[in-house]
């Protein structure tokens, strides 16, 4: 089943779930484990679908026809079609057809970073794009999400903000993200941050 906004926020609880059950204790590699446990997520809700390629820099293995791992954004989810090579024996070569979701997880304590991390967003074509943020208090929460707002209309598709506990905290103060959706010009959060 595809990712869409009505089961986003279970995908995002099941990553999460995933990324905490053993932690590493180097930060930076927490923060690549958590990568890991979402790009996985939208991996099992696609793989029924053979036409569905998902990328991201921690796959095992290149995705067959590109060679590649991790494309353009932290997370990419597309769909390919094929076409027929120029050789003699013609043999079929995929190309991306449709881009389904564009991830970018930003844990920085800087909001620029992040800013800059949203921006690239605007770039692409993908249906669903989704920016991943340290958590913080209520108000750092608000803060943070008003500077971003002119980003998300620049980016004229469904718009999602994910807050996550920063890697420091998954030890002693991991709190359940929060899921925010751009809505006519305003963000609402995705039930409450206690599902």
């Amino acid at each position: 089943m595809p990712v869409h906004r009505d089961n986003l926020k279970k995908i995002v609880h099941d990553a999460w779930d995933t990324a905490l059950e053993s932690p590493d204790p180097d930060n930076r590699k927490r923060s690549a484990q958590w990568v890991d446990a979402l790009a996985g997520q939208f991996e099992k809700n696609y793989r029924l679908e053979r036409r569905h390629r998902v990328f991201w820099r921690g796959r095992k293995e290149k995705v067959p026809h590109f060679g590649v791992k991790e494309l353009l954004f932290d997370i990419t989810v597309c769909s390919v079609s094929t076409t027929l090579s120029l050789q003699r024996d013609p043999q079929r070569l995929e190309f991306i057809s449709d881009c389904h979701w564009q991830v970018e997880s930003e844990f920085s304590g800087n909001t620029r970073d992040v800013i800059v991390d949203m921006s690239k967003l605007v770039l692409g074509s993908a249906e669903n794009k989704l920016i991943v943020a340290a958590q913080r208090d209520e108000e750092g929460q608000r803060n943070v999400l008003a500077q971003c707002a002119d980003i998300a209309m620049c980016c004229r598709t469904n718009v999602f903000f994910l807050f996550v506990s920063h890697p420091r905290d998954w030890v002693d103060h991991p709190s359940r993200p929060s899921l925010f959706e751009w809505v006519v010009g305003d963000w609402r959060q995705i039930g409450p941050q206690s599902d």
